[in-house]
């Protein structure tokens, strides 16, 4: 056998990270070819096995196992795929790095470029680098780039440089998704990009500015780029959208940074370069705490809180019009809002998937609040900006439940005279003083006439026999690790002990053959319409969320639902799939657990969200729902109670 193809090396690098049995369908999903040609390619490599120093072991319903034997061989055959280009740092058997390397590449080149060129480079073959280029396009897209292919001559990226600095931009924002070989690629830029930086924090001292790292490190980047993309002679354009004569402020502090950048780099900014700094600095939060109150009277900005602040009230019930620090933080969040989103600087927020996931209430308020910045601007919000906003409703949804929450009553039952049972109650206020109010500490004797009407949780050092209308919990005098454990799951299983049941057999369906998010949606919403749960519409309320955000969370799991609630209960419709389907950006799911809001929750679904996060944060018990061969075991494994046991 010859040289190893590029498909030969990435099929063995998947079988080489994964100690399990990997099946042809699955390789196959993987590197986007037929099962039939990634059967063909490992019986070309098995036939050469030995020159390899390995062993490809077929198993029969598990797949393929690969065993290395000689380590030295077998490096130097993949060191390829693992090492394509040591000048980037890439690793191109992970789709991400290949995708970000095209991008990075294609928005660095003036003219067209052959995917043979990407190939040699790569070391994959032409059918992989045509599927990651579907995902560059997209990407592209975003920011209204457009990706030219031309017969014979290759491909290339169209449209202004202005678009392709802040494509680029963004993509440096990524750098925390990126493993630390892809990162350092970044660096070569690293003295130059800590000079600047020490600029930028030279003049916030001196205006006396608030900025966060991340808005300083976001700043830094939009400079260095500047500065080399001037360097390789891209120019900048004038803007689509000239920024006048407003903000005077942002345009003092540019030109002094601009002023030193210029000393730094040897060479001068022109007019359109200095506006595309003035841009960034528009888009941060460059405002001093004491102009709040001031500043809190631009109209434009006021209008838009008192929107969101009603919409939030009409449609979910949470009044926060008393919450002044919460208004105080959306204002300063606003004002650099509406300036980046009338320039279009998509900002990545790489907290978004984990704020969807972790604060669904925060998110699903967002959007709400949200359709106010669209409806003054004329624009989409995306996903990203959306989240930035879930963060300040997510803080005062938490500060409204403290105002609400109401301390357990708790009687203390102690033998052992006063003196212990004051040790204990002390102890007991330390650590549970937010949780519990302590009403009495009474005598074993007393307890017989004791009335528990209005007590939530007896505390006792001693067992207690007889039956009472208040659940016990039996402690030792000095509250040992096993005691606090054990009151912790008495006040969660009291918050827990009315909880609904969200699922019944004829909402559950299981391992359907559905290729596409769209299918699985229209199929689940005439499941339900046949049933006369839903309006005939539903499908497309759905759709209409999704196309907002995803609602795929990861763990082969999403949530979607409608924009507005369209049933007279609140319950799920869980559909398992027979295969993965790609739900959003090569994000896979194989669970889909539709979310039917009744149409009178309002707000109030923290502790429906909270059963449902518990478990599709759980791998092995999604792994069970797929596997799943009725519609009880989905159920059973659905059941929070169990769940969480």
């Amino acid at each position: 056998m010859g040289m190893l193809s590029g498909r030969q090396r990435e099929i063995l690098l998947l079988l080489s990270k994964h100690t399990e049995p990997l099946t042809a369908e699955w390789i196959a999903k993987e590197l986007s070819v037929s099962d039939r040609t990634i059967r063909k390619e490992l019986k070309t490599i098995q036939e050469d096995c030995e020159n390899l120093g390995i062993c490809i072991s077929p198993m029969k319903g598990k797949g393929y196992r690969l065993h290395v034997l000689d380590a030295n061989v077998f490096q130097q055959e993949i060191e390829p795929v693992q090492k394509a280009s040591p000048q980037v740092g890439y690793d191109f058997s992970e789709q991400k790095g290949r995708v970000y390397f095209l991008l990075k590449q294609l928005l660095l080149q003036e003219g067209y470029v052959k995917l043979e060129q990407f190939e040699g480079e790569m070391y994959v073959s032409k059918s992989t680098i045509q599927k990651d280029l579907r995902f560059v396009r997209e990407m592209l897209g975003k920011y209204k780039l457009s990706l030219v292919v031309k017969p014979h001559y290759g491909v290339y990226v169209a449209g202004s440089e202005y678009r392709k600095r802040l494509c680029f931009s963004n993509y440096r924002l990524l750098e925390e998704e990126l493993s630390p070989q892809m990162r350092s690629s970044w660096q070569t830029d690293e003295n130059f990009a800590e000079q600047i930086k020490k600029i930028i924090i030279s003049k916030v001292n001196v205006h006396n500015i608030e900025i966060s790292d991340i808005a300083l490190g976001n700043l830094t980047n939009h400079i260095v780029i500047a500065c080399r993309r001037m360097e390789k002679g891209f120019a900048m354009e004038n803007l689509e959208h000239p920024i006048g004569e407003e903000h005077p402020f942002e345009k003092k502090v540019a030109g002094e940074i601009i002023a030193e950048v210029e000393a730094l780099a040897g060479f001068s900014f022109p007019s359109a370069e200095l506006d595309y700094i003035i841009i960034h600095l528009m888009g941060t939060k460059l405002l001093h705490e004491n102009a709040l109150t001031e500043y809190r009277e631009f109209d434009e900005t006021r209008e838009i809180i008192v929107c969101m602040l009603a919409r939030l009230k009409a449609e979910l019930a949470w009044d926060f019009s008393d919450d002044k620090e919460f208004s105080h933080a959306l204002a300063l969040h606003i004002r650099p809002a509406l300036n980046r989103l009338r320039y279009e600087m998509n900002i990545r927020n790489p907290l978004v998937n984990e704020i969807k996931l972790k604060y669904p209430s925060a998110f699903e308020g967002a959007i709400i609040a949200s359709k106010c910045l669209e409806e003054r601007l004329s624009i989409k919000i995306e996903e990203d900006e959306i989240g930035y906003i879930a963060l300040h409703i997510g803080v005062a949804l938490e500060r409204m439940k403290r105002k609400a929450r109401r301390r357990k009553r708790v009687i203390l039952v102690c033998a052992s005279g006063v003196g212990s049972a004051k040790l204990l109650s002390y102890r007991l206020q330390e650590l549970f003083n937010r949780e519990l109010e302590i009403v009495e500490c009474i005598n074993y004797y007393r307890l017989a006439d004791y009335d528990l009407s209005s007590i939530d949780l007896v505390i006792s050092t001693i067992p207690i026999s007889e039956r009472i209308i208040a659940p016990v919990q039996v402690v030792s005098n000095f509250l040992e690790t096993e005691d606090i454990k054990g009151i912790k799951k008495q006040l969660i299983s009291a918050d827990k002990e009315n909880k609904d049941s969200y699922l019944a057999e004829s909402h559950v369906f299981i391992q359907k053959r559905l290729d596409s998010k769209e299918a699985v949606i229209e199929f689940l919403s005439e499941m339900l319409y046949e049933q006369g749960l839903v309006s005939k519409e539903y499908a497309n309320l759905v759709l209409e969320r999704e196309a907002i955000a995803a609602t795929s969370f990861g763990n082969l799991v999403a949530i979607p639902h409608p924009t507005t609630p369209d049933t007279t209960e609140t319950f799920w419709t869980i559909c398992t799939l027979a295969r993965p389907i790609n739900w959003n950006e090569n994000q896979m799911v194989q669970v889909v657990c539709l979310l039917n809001i009744s149409k009178d929750a309002k707000g109030d679904l923290e502790d429906m969200y909270e059963q449902l996060i518990s478990i599709i944060e759980d791998k092995k018990v999604i792994q069970q729902v797929i596997k799943a061969k009725s519609k009880q075991e989905v159920i059973r494994l659905f059941q929070y109670d169990k769940v969480r046991s």
